[in-house]
């Protein structure tokens, strides 16, 4: 029998390294049934691994020769607007998605928060090459905001033995809601009403945690902080 201390996981057969891990494992004590090899109980994490690297490769390549064609294309028959650029954007978007959401396999709550930031990013793109307007700004800004509350707030449903631990997530949105409210008082918002809807209820839902999350939130406030 071997134990994985990283994962704390007790594996039966003979292999030296965590399927989950990949940590080399520490030998136990074992029963005489134990020393027994058992050969396939784990799948073959390796292959998957390096099919994942291979598909990101070539889904990289592909883009690259893509986008120049887009861009040649664009180029020779250049209507007023880049939309080449728009195209690369939508891309790189989703190449990052593949590359840090998928073959990473991070945790859901950094996934979350990678695919609303990184979605923002490409709209404000949108938004810049298709000439400037501000609808990036005032309403998908603010919006996503909201939809991370949303998502915090289902989360801590759906997981309401450990909803403190999405403490963490609420002061983030705090923190975006705060660079919105910057935005607006340097003019680069000038229409505020889902900026300050978006403050708002992330103001409420850090408050609200607090007062009803009394003892465990400030437990987590202090685990996370070291206060």
């Amino acid at each position: 029998m071997r134990i994985c201390r990283t994962c704390h996981v007790t594996i039966k057969d003979q292999t030296l390294v965590c399927p989950l891990c990949h940590s080399v494992l520490e030998t136990d004590r074992e029963t005489p049934e134990e020393k027994e090899y058992v050969p396939g109980m784990y799948p073959d994490v390796k292959d998957v691994s390096r099919m994942l690297n291979f598909v990101v490769k070539l889904y990289l390549f592909l883009s690259i020769v893509v986008e120049a064609g887009l861009i040649a294309i664009n180029a020779v028959f250049y209507s007023g607007m880049w939309w080449s650029l728009i195209c690369g954007v939508g891309i790189l978007y989703f190449y990052i998605t593949l590359r840090y959401s998928i073959q990473k396999r991070t945790g859901y709550k950094r996934i979350i928060l990678r695919q609303i930031i990184g979605g923002v990013l490409l709209t404000v793109a949108i938004d810049v090459i298709v000439g400037y307007r501000g609808w990036s700004v005032n309403y998908v800004v603010p919006s996503a905001i909201l939809l991370i509350d949303l998502a915090i707030i289902i989360l801590m449903l759906v997981n309401i033995q450990y909803w403190q631990s999405y403490i963490l997530l609420q002061i983030l949105t705090m923190l975006l809601s705060l660079v919105a409210l910057i935005f607006w008082w340097t003019g680069i918002i000038n229409h505020p009403a889902v900026t300050i809807v978006a403050a708002a209820v992330s103001a409420v839902l850090f408050v609200g945690t607090l007062i009803f999350g009394d003892r465990r939130a400030k437990n987590e406030l202090k685990r996370r902080f070291h206060v």
